[in-house]
């Protein structure tokens, strides 16, 4: 079982203008409209991908019917935590260029309350020998130690967990030690460090800082250099072997399930990549097929090469 929690979960728009006019009228094209927050993504990627998985998240006031309508279209069981508000809305920007930008609101005020009831949640579930997944961008309201408490709730009930958020509550989140596994792109895992990463060797050199801090594995995204897997021990470079071009808005959230729902090891990081490439050529964060994942052609290093530069450095 793989269970995420969601605690900013937003309704996903991806819109297409012919050429962005500031100051103007635009008229757009939606392309998708998807439940979103990272770990919906991932819950619903894992549903695909054939992994049981429950999801648990906020839900506001207004949205969270139209919420439970698409993560049952989808498959996903869930436990929706209500507080008050409106749910968030992310909106994705495609121009005609492929000029991709992202407009993200903050979402709904969290309390400690509203804490306490995710972690009941997450206590009516059979934890022992799952994963938790904790994911995404903190709401207004919550401590930067959020994630670290419930990182700590699911272990003392024996779940491995998994972190994939940024800044402050990431750091605050290792502080603890415990985490099993983190799922930083390459600037996120800069940022951690404290120093640019722009060659496979120093995104290496970077994810064992981490691993000494205790976290077993990191799993890095490269963008179009594939992604890497860490250990103390083990380094792993997959990548695809031909350009994938398309909107990579919600590929690192189906990384991170497929890695996990294939055994979270090193074998797994083929698929993964396969899959998250995959999502790249798809409308917003629709999730692809196996079908369409198997058809992305990939290649292993068992030996990165240290000195190659990152393509995606800025």
């Amino acid at each position: 079982m793989i269970v995420t929690v969601t605690l900013n979960p937003s309704i996903d728009r991806t819109i297409r203008v012919a050429n962005l006019v500031r100051g103007g009228v635009n008229r757009a094209e939606i392309i998708a409209l998807d439940a979103g927050g990272k770990g919906v993504n991932v819950s619903r990627a894992l549903a695909v991908y054939g992994a049981p998985t429950h999801a648990i998240l906020i839900g506001a006031a207004l949205g969270s019917a139209w919420f439970r309508d698409m993560l049952a279209e989808s498959g996903v069981p869930h436990t929706m935590v209500m507080a008050d508000g409106i749910t968030r809305s992310n909106v994705t920007l495609v121009e005609a260029d492929g000029t991709v930008t992202k407009i993200n609101e903050p979402g709904v005020t969290l309390d400690a309350t509203a804490i306490g009831h995710v972690e009941e949640a997450l206590a009516a579930l059979p934890l022992a020998g799952a994963w938790v997944v904790l994911a995404g961008r903190l709401n207004p309201g919550a401590a930067d130690d959020t994630y670290r408490g419930l990182a700590s709730f699911a272990k003392e009930r024996g779940a491995r967990v998994a972190v994939d958020v940024s800044g402050r509550p990431l750091d605050v989140a290792l502080e603890a030690g415990g985490v099993d596994l983190i799922k930083p792109n390459q600037h996120e895992l800069g940022e951690i460090v404290g120093r640019h990463l722009g060659t496979i060797g120093a995104v290496i050199e970077a994810a064992r800082e981490v691993i000494a801090r205790g976290v077993a594995t990191v799993v890095c995204s490269l963008g179009r250099d594939g992604a890497l897997y860490v250990t103390a021990t083990e380094a792993i470079h997959v990548e695809c072997t031909e350009e994938i071009v398309g909107t990579p808005v919600g590929a690192g959230d189906i990384l991170l399930a497929t890695f996990i729902g294939g055994g979270a090891d090193a074998a797994a990081l083929v698929d993964a990549v396969r899959w998250s490439a995959a999502s790249v050529k798809l409308p917003g964060t629709a999730i692809p097929t196996p079908a369409q994942a198997a058809a992305i052609p990939v290649t292993r290093h068992a030996q990165p090469d240290p000195s190659r530069p990152l393509i995606e450095v800025s």
